[in-house]
Parts: C-alpha cells; structure tokens; sequence
C-alpha cells in the first residue's frame, strides 16, 4: 500500500522505482510516507508536500540529509581547498542593521543534534547585515524582512561528501526560514528574490543558491557562473558563502 501510494503521488523514473521498492530503502520510503500522509487534507496530499518529498526522494536517493520536520535538505556545495583565516564570532541576535533596523534570529537544529549558533567568519555576519538592509530598501512596507531561521552554519555537513564545503569552513549558512515561514511552504516570494539579488550585490559574496537561482562568483577569474550545476534543488533555503 505504501509503494503503491507513493507511486500514484510522486514522478518517479524507472530507477526511482527500483529505489522505492528496494528493501534497503524501507525507512526512507516510510519517512517520506508519513510525511505525505501528516499533510494529507481530504485524503488529498496538499501540492507543497508533494514538491517538498519529491525533493527529498531526491536527496535520499543520493545520500544526503532530509529532516521531514523542519522541510530542510542538507545539499553537498563542494567548493576548492580554501582555507578561511579571518576573524570568527556567533551571529548576533537581534542582527542590528546600519540603519537601526533589526532583524530577529532563530537557530535551528539539525539531524547530527548540533545547533546553528556557531562562531563564523566576520565577513559571512558582515554580509547577511548588507544583504538584509539592502532587501527592505526594495520591498515595501508590509513585506519587510524582521526574522530568519538560520538551519545550518558549521553543523549538519557531515561525512566525506561535505569535507570541501564551505560550512565546514565557517563561510556559509543556510536560512530556510523568511519572517516565519518556510520557503518550501511559501514558495517563491518577493523576500526570497529580494534576499539573494541582494547577496548577489555583497564584495565578499561566493556561494547564492536558493529558490530564485543559483550564482557562484569565482573571485580568481571574477566571473559568475549563473547556472550553477550539482549542488542539488536548494528550493528549501538559501544557501550562501563568502571569500576574501
């Protein structure tokens, strides 16, 4: 019942399939089953859940990590051997912004039971305060950014897959959180473009991969790669990092 439940909601490929039936795949497919069946409204799986489990599918089948409560997906963002030498702090909160403004933090925390408050580098806080401020100056008044829900920033990027990523380095973080809601939830929303074109505008900016585009920024050669490939779906959080 379960397989063939998950057969008529999910688009699944030959391979998929095998992967669903697979006897090693019980307790993923049963995650993601109940999952579906938790936001089932009138025996109908409402749309958001069933983006959210094709993406987890995804991830799942490749190894990553999906945490079904908070509709988060840790995603390998390989990068080079750089090696961070700056200055570290934890991330105030409230995040006071240049003009007075403040923007209220939630830390969440991941599958390896690790809290996102960890030191990072000065430049990741200095860059999350310039892409905030630049936001709200482009969304109006009852769109304002005043809280995010940062998932990861050195924990939950563990095993060998993760060793070349940034959060193992300090210089990135995840929010999968906008004033409340949940970006797998929400949906493409004005905040979330706002947020990364912002990132996009940040001096020390590398990794913006989210639910608007994906943008890597090769300071060496100083060009963008605009379509970003193999860093997974990234439509659950925004994902950046930074580099001097």
């Amino acid at each position: 019942m379960m397989r063939v439940t998950l057969k008529s909601v999910l688009t699944l490929s030959g391979t998929e399939l095998e992967w669903i039936n697979h006897k090693d795949n019980i307790a993923a497919v049963a995650a993601i089953y109940a999952y579906l069946k938790a936001s089932e409204v009138d025996e109908v799986y409402v749309p958001e859940a069933v983006r959210f489990s094709n993406l987890a599918k995804d991830a799942l089948m490749n190894g990553n990590f999906v945490d079904f409560k908070e509709l988060y997906i840790s995603y390998p963002t390989p990068d080079d051997n750089y090696v961070y030498q700056g200055t570290k702090q934890l991330i105030p909160n409230p995040l006071v912004l240049s003009n007075g403004d403040k923007v209220d933090i939630t830390f969440g925390t991941t599958t390896d039971m690790v809290n996102a408050d960890q030191q990072v580098a000065t430049d990741l806080v200095d860059g999350m305060k310039f892409a905030l401020e630049q936001a709200n100056s482009n969304l109006s008044a009852s769109e304002q950014i005043t809280s995010i829900y940062i998932m990861a920033t050195t924990n939950g990027h563990v095993g060998p897959k993760y060793k070349d990523s940034n959060h193992r380095k300090a210089t990135a973080l995840d929010i999968s959180r906008i004033n409340g809601e949940k970006m797998i939830l929400s949906g493409l929303t004005n905040q979330i473009k706002e947020l990364q074109k912002a990132f996009d505008n940040f001096q020390y900016i590398r990794e913006n991969f989210g639910p608007y585009f994906k943008h890597k920024y090769d300071l060496y050669t100083q060009k963008w790669d605009y379509n970003k490939a193999g860093v997974g779906a990234h439509k659950d959080h925004i994902h950046i990092a930074v580099r001097k």
